[in-house]
């Protein structure tokens, strides 16, 4: 009886040690299947990333000598030409960032972040867009180039959530503020004489001063909208009697605070942030930024001084505006290849590797997509920070 109920264990334990051993090499397996598909899956991620580079300077090369030939060569009317080249080039851009778009969420690893970045990525397209269409609609480019400016406020609230998410969020920038002390800083020029703690209070100060932007610039435009149904309002015109001369200046003091508010951030955070490259982020937003209207300030001045030459392809009183909208198409395209590589999505899909949750796996992730561009247009964070200045002014 022993000798058998010996042998009956045996058995038993050898079958537990045998199914033990198979389902450790089916999960084996199905860890190093994953992985395979990890490293496709990110292989063909950096794969459209060359491409991207190659593809886009490539076409934008092309598009530029079709458009100079075919103006020497008298294929293209001289009066088309802008709306040729410039709809070429914001057609480009558009489908670059959407492309780029589309990688994030494909890989939405860390959807607060992505959410922020597509919302900017998101303007090359927006600029482009309304450029081409102010070129190719004249009577409706007053409110087309209202929508782009629009934009532009919100681009810099964005960018600021963006490096308050890479920071952990206002809580944790507050504590950590609180619990190290900091070393003075000199303001910006011009007041570099001077110095200044960035603290709970200073921060709550810069969001302040872009949020006043974010409010101020869609009140400008409805004003721009009734002076000019009214015949007060002029682009380009520096008249006294007209309304752009003050819609101007409103505009240059709120850009100017908020601008300044940024700088402000970047000089006091720029060694926290410094492993998700600040500078380079920060560049691209000032650089749209200076695109969108010191450039066209800087065109109207010229025009109103009568140095600008005049172009057949539109009337004096046209041509700033004209210009500007075919610029920005332009521009917008070397933005679109420019934002590949500072708001990329490669280091997101880097870190899927690293999670163990299953609905982080980007082949279910790809599945959602739209779910995934849905979670972008929430703007809980647009209505925390709103709060948060709010208390701050009533305290």
């Amino acid at each position: 009886m022993n000798r058998q109920s010996n042998s009956r264990q045996g058995v038993e334990h050898m079958s537990y040690n045998l199914n033990t051993y198979e389902g450790s090499d089916i999960e084996s397996n199905d860890g190093r299947d994953r992985e395979r598909d990890l490293d496709a899956e990110i292989r063909s991620i950096e794969w459209r990333r060359n491409m991207f580079l190659y593809a886009g300077t490539g076409l934008m090369v092309f598009g530029i000598v079709i458009g100079v030939v075919g103006l020497s060569m008298k294929w293209i009317d001289a009066q088309n030409f802008p709306k040729i080249i410039g709809g070429y080039c914001a057609i480009l851009a558009t489908f670059l960032s959407v492309f780029q778009i589309m990688e994030h969420l494909s890989a939405f690893a860390d959807p607060d972040i992505q959410s922020r970045i597509i919302r900017i990525l998101l303007m090359v397209p927006l600029y482009g867009t309304t450029s081409w269409l102010a070129m190719t609609f004249e009577n409706a480019a007053l409110v087309l180039d209202l929508i782009r400016d629009m934009y532009e406020s919100y681009a810099i609230y964005t960018f600021f959530s963006l490096m308050m998410g890479l920071l952990g969020g206002t809580d944790a920038l507050n504590r950590d503020l609180m619990s190290q002390g900091r070393e003075p800083m000199k303001h910006p020029w011009p007041m570099c004489r001077w110095q200044f703690y960035f603290s709970p209070l200073m921060l709550h100060r810069i969001k302040l001063s872009i949020l006043q932007f974010m409010i101020l610039k869609p009140l400008c435009a409805i004003m721009i909208i009734i002076l000019s149904s009214t015949g007060k309002y002029q682009e380009g015109s520096f008249s006294t009697d007209n309304g752009y001369i003050y819609m101007t200046g409103v505009y240059n003091i709120s850009i100017t605070a908020a601008l300044y508010g940024l700088m402000y951030f970047y000089m006091s955070t720029k060694v926290l942030l410094k492993d998700h490259n600040p500078f380079m982020k920060f560049m691209c937003i000032k650089g749209v930024l200076f695109l969108s209207y010191w450039q066209s300030l800087l065109i109207s001045i010229l025009n109103a001084a009568d140095v600008l030459p005049e172009f057949e392809m539109w009337s004096k009183e046209d041509q700033a505006t004209g210009l500007q909208d075919f610029l920005i198409c332009c521009e917008m395209l070397l933005f679109a290849i420019l934002h590949k590589f500072v708001f990329g999505a490669h280091e997101y899909s880097n870190n899927i590797r690293h999670t163990t949750s299953t609905e982080n796996h980007p082949l279910l992730v790809r599945k959602d997509m739209w779910r995934n561009f849905i979670t972008t247009l929430k703007h809980e964070d647009v209505r925390d920070d709103f709060k948060d200045v709010w208390s701050f002014l009533k305290s």
